[in-house]
């Protein structure tokens, strides 16, 4: 087969501007893979580059395809390349996107394999939640064992494996999230959940080293006076939180972005795969509804991840 469904964007705009349609296979080049999609996650990303939020700092050129992750079975090498062979279940984090289709040529050094155990709709969910997850509490919140961090929208694809990973690494973590989704925040290794809502709960947070902020905007403001005196908060989604810092607080507001670390997600994988952290199965919708499914991680109160499967 020459031929692929893939969601194709062809302008700025929440409705009407995806179309799913056949478009050419990729042909494999030297140094690349071409991988078989199985499913591929649904992120904030997605739906904001869609929708235009994003175009002065990261301009699409139309048509494209979306999609920043997958996991699905590789199908064809390109000379040169002895990491992975034809068969081989992988995860992937594409750098320009395409993950909305059956299948996508890649670089081998942008996949890691997927554990035995671990369903490839799962799989799909981790390149952008794990990685974002340790970037920011480790590599930037450079948080240690017997610190306190605070998990900002814990509910949430990022939020619900940073809870698991800050717990496992010995940190007290005190988690923001709805009402509704209290008992599911602490199930996943939170000490304490305060509704994000509640403004005098949290007014008497105080001592946090770390702030993982997911969330963003005006919930930001009651944060600063959670800290202690050495604490911060790195932030994925705010990204003029420098600029918004307290004159009281200086230096404390950090936006981070991503770092994709093929050992550290391998080890995240594995990890899920055997149990030792709890995950919470993604909700699922098909190719055919791409635009439905960005819809749907837009209008937001879910909780996990959303996956799109190709069938």
């Amino acid at each position: 087969m020459n031929q692929q469904l893939a969601a194709v964007m062809y302008s700025y705009g929440a409705e009407g501007t995806i179309k799913i349609q056949p478009i050419n296979r990729p042909q494999v080049s030297p140094g690349k893979v071409i991988v078989e999609i199985a499913a591929a996650g649904v992120n904030p990303l997605d739906w904001k580059l869609r929708d235009g939020l994003l175009k002065h700092i990261f301009p699409l050129t139309f048509p494209c395809i979306l999609g920043g992750e997958f996991a699905g079975k590789i199908v064809e090498v390109g000379a040169g390349v002895t990491t992975f062979n034809v068969g081989d279940r992988v995860i992937g984090k594409p750098v320009n996107r395409g993950a909305f289709a059956e299948t996508i040529e890649i670089e081998p050094e942008l996949l890691i394999p997927i554990p035995d155990d671990l369903d490839e709709t799962v799989a799909a969910t981790l390149p952008v939640a794990g990685s974002t997850a340790w970037t920011g509490l480790f590599d930037i919140g450079e948080l240690t064992a017997g610190q306190t961090v605070l998990i900002q929208g814990a509910a949430g694809g990022v939020g619900s494996l940073a809870v698991p990973l800050a717990h496992r690494a010995g940190a007290k973590v005190i988690a923001t999230a709805s009402q509704k989704n209290r008992d599911y925040v602490k199930s996943l290794g939170a000490t304490d959940v305060v509704d994000y809502n509640d403004a005098h709960a949290l007014s008497m947070i105080k001592g946090v080293d770390l702030v993982l902020d997911l969330v963003g905007g005006s919930s930001l403001e009651a944060l600063w006076n959670t800290l202690a005196p050495n604490g911060r908060i790195v932030s994925s989604v705010a990204v003029d939180i420098a600029e918004k810092t307290p004159d009281s607080q200086p230096g404390k507001g950090t936006f981070f972005q991503m770092k994709f670390d093929p050992a550290k997600l391998n080890s995240i994988a594995k990890e899920i795969a055997k149990g030792e952290i709890p995950f919470t199965p993604p909700r699922v919708f098909y190719l055919k509804d791409t635009s439905l499914a960005l819809d749907s991680v837009k209008s937001g109160g879910y909780r996990g991840k959303t996956v799109i499967r190709m069938k």
